[in-house]
This record gives structure tokens, sequence and C-alpha cells, in this order.
């Protein structure tokens, strides 16, 4: 009874680790079209314009597209988050006494 539970197990993990592998190979033949790199290039774009002004909420970004395209759609995504500054709490700056230079009170 193991050793039927081990090979189901086996089995499975084989499953997954194939069909990982074939979400990939689409993966990366989604990269590589026009379609996505377009995507990516506006949404990088998008990125380095956030931040300079908190009240322009403007993107670059060919909304037809965002709606009904896969590829532009995934590859602005993919822009978007490659290309926007680090920021690792979210907010401009540290909270109170958590900064670089302790507080002295």
């Amino acid at each position: 009874m193991n050793i039927a539970r081990a090979l189901s197990r086996l089995a499975t993990l084989a499953a997954l680790v194939a069909l990982a592998g074939c979400l990939s190979a689409s993966d990366r033949a989604l990269r590589k079209t026009p379609d996505f790199k377009a995507g990516y290039s506006d949404g990088c774009a998008s990125a380095g314009t956030q931040g300079a002004n908190m009240r322009d909420t403007s993107l670059m970004r060919d909304e037809e597209s965002y709606r009904t395209n896969k590829g532009y759609r995934t590859g602005w995504g993919t822009g978007l988050n490659a290309c926007r500054p680090y920021q690792p709490n979210g907010n401009m700056l540290p909270p109170p006494g958590q900064g670089p230079i302790p507080d002295p009170r």
C-alpha cells in the first residue's frame, strides 16, 4: 500500500513537472511576439513616469490592446514591474525612527 501511494505521488509530480515545462515554453513564445514587446515598452514607460507627480495617473497604455490582447497585457504588466523604482514598503520615506540615521531619542 505504501508503494502504491509513493508511485501515485511520483506520477503526480512527473505530470506537474511536464505541465510546468509546457507552460514555460508557451510563455517563452509569448515573450517573443511583437505585441508583448510593445506592451513591455509601454509598461516600462509608464513605470518611469510614476512617482514624479503623484496627481498624474496617466499611463502609457493602448487600452484596446490591453483589454483584448493577452501578449500586450502580459508585456505591459511585466514591463511595469521590471522598470518600477524599488520601494520596499510602498512609501517614499521610512517610518519614524527606522531610517538610516538613528533617532537620538
